[in-house]
């Protein structure tokens, strides 16, 4: 796993780090760069990543988690391969067409935050072109 320094990256505190990453790894296919393990083996960190700068650190919630009013977008390259592999109970919305030239997939992980993954439907338009409506 290539190490570089992360212009971004969303930290997201999470009620169960290993149920999280294990929904990550498996719908979304994401791989663990790295976690760290405290008292009894038991997760206290994990930063996962899917593509190059999409990157995120899970940590223990201190609290009630409140994910409300934040969504995770992702440019994505399969949206309907990845919503079946998704639990019903996940996907949002979707696969849907989006008038901004892309298709999307609204899912939302085990702890409430929202996934928004986005694939571009025709790469051959210039930003003018999907401005205008093409």
């Amino acid at each position: 796993m290539e190490a570089y320094p992360m212009p971004m990256f969303v930290k997201m505190e999470v009620r169960d780090i290993e149920r999280s990453v294990k929904w990550y790894k498996d719908v979304l296919e994401f791989n663990e760069v790295y976690s760290l393990r405290g008292e009894e083996n038991k997760m206290v960190m994990a930063h996962i990543r899917g593509e190059r700068y999409q990157d995120l650190m899970l940590i223990p919630a201190g609290s009630i988690v409140h994910p409300q009013g934040i969504t995770i977008n992702l440019q994505w390259h399969d949206v309907h391969l990845t919503a079946g592999r998704a639990p019903d109970s996940s996907i949002v919305e979707g696969p849907v067409d989006r008038p901004w030239n892309a298709r999307e997939v609204v899912l939302i992980d085990p702890d409430g935050y929202r996934v928004t993954l986005s694939e571009i439907l025709h790469s051959s338009l210039s930003f003018d072109e999907v401005r205008q409506g093409f």
